[in-house]
């Protein structure tokens, strides 16, 4: 028995001494200054290093069941976590250059969640970034949200207010969460896609390379000078949603209903999804596709009123802007515009302009695979 202990004894003193040398995401960044984010003061914190994800390791046989058992121990998946959540309130993050990798973990998923905070100045590769958390977009087709909350008798919940206790009665006061105003700035990723469910969030003077594209649930959001290279491809038959072409000046299509749920959001490619999120800015961002895909469009809106698309730069997209009937676009004053009167606002399109296929480096660079 002495031996079996000693034996347990070193192998839990092996794994923490591996565990201990196993690179971690930095989640605990030293204060660095103060910054201000509308109009209020935050605490401005600093990244200090790199970060490669490693694989992640796979368990091994269950040891003190195997000994206590003679081996009838088990076996189970990874032991490390993969992606990342980090949650910041009222700060901002300063990545100051440094580059977080997540290459060896297949695209896993990294949240960047909580509220009144940027994060900024890095470079993110292989991850897909959640910036906000625990926001379900409606499903249309079930008329429910989340939980099944029925959307005929609560309406729909945005970003802000996803548990909200006055409005939900399932849930207490002190479940309440903030979703709001998260923003990414000067940022460069390179991922399958990425997710904005922040009410007041934005994504400013950042690149992105995509295998699919940008999507945007339950916000009020800003979209302001990105870079965006997408490479979305179909992957269902769209004829369920038939266009129709009101705009003569090829900016805009239209259709009554464009996907009945969430689940459905692949149907039409798209570089940026916009749903349910109303008074969205969209300016000054270059759209580019890596390769000629004529049913894919620039930004869709879907469920999403008075969004203002100004000054964007549309490459490889035919038509670049698709909405549906509860969707409406308004001019630079503010004003709601049919799609048949969008002349343009500053937006151009250069249809036979492709970005081909690209990767961005460790540099942040783009370049050809």
């Amino acid at each position: 028995m002495k031996k079996y202990l000693i034996a347990i004894s070193c192998l839990s003193i092996s794994a923490y001494a591996i565990a201990k040398e196993r690179p971690s995401i930095e989640s605990n960044f030293p204060v660095c200054g103060q910054s201000i984010l509308n109009e209020k003061n935050i605490t401005k914190v600093c990244a200090t290093r790199d970060f490669t994800a490693l694989e992640p390791r796979k368990r091994k046989r269950n040891w003190l069941a195997f000994l206590a058992a003679e081996g009838s121990g088990k076996y189970y998946g990874s032991i490390d976590r993969v992606g990342g959540i980090l949650e910041f309130k009222n700060q901002e993050l300063d990545m100051q250059g440094h580059i977080w990798d997540f290459y060896k973990q297949g695209n896993s998923g990294l949240t960047l969640k909580g509220h009144d905070s940027i994060i900024r100045n890095g470079i993110i590769l292989n991850t897909n970034i959640v910036l906000g958390d625990l926001y379900s977009p409606p499903n249309f087709t079930k008329n429910s949200q989340i939980n099944n909350l029925n959307i005929e008798k609560f309406g729909f919940l945005y970003a802000n207010n996803t548990y909200d206790c006055k409005r939900l009665g399932s849930y207490s006061c002190e479940n309440s969460n903030l979703l709001e105003n998260i923003f990414l700035k000067n940022i460069k990723n390179k991922a399958n896609d990425l997710s904005l469910q922040s009410w007041g969030g934005g994504i400013i003077n950042s690149e992105f390379v995509l295998k699919n594209g940008m999507n945007i649930y339950g916000s009020k959001a800003t979209i302001l000078n990105n870079k965006i290279i997408s490479d979305v491809e179909l992957r269902k038959d769209n004829s369920l949603f038939p266009l129709i072409k009101l705009n003569k000046f090829n900016f805009i299509d239209h259709s009554q209903q464009i996907f009945p749920d969430v689940d459905d959001s692949t149907s039409i490619p798209s570089a940026l999804y916009v749903k349910f999120s109303p008074g969205t800015v969209i300016n000054g961002n270059t759209f580019t596709l890596t390769q000629k895909n004529d049913q894919a469009y620039a930004i869709v809106l879907d469920h999403s009123p008075r969004v203002r698309i100004t000054n964007n730069t549309f490459n490889g997209f035919k038509v670049p802007i698709l909405m549906d009937q509860w969707s409406s676009i308004v001019d630079e004053k503010g004003n709601e515009i049919k799609p048949e009167q969008f002349t343009g606002y500053g937006n151009i399109i250069n249809p036979n302009e492709f970005a081909s296929h690209v990767t961005m480096n460790r540099k942040g660079e783009i370049v050809v695979k």
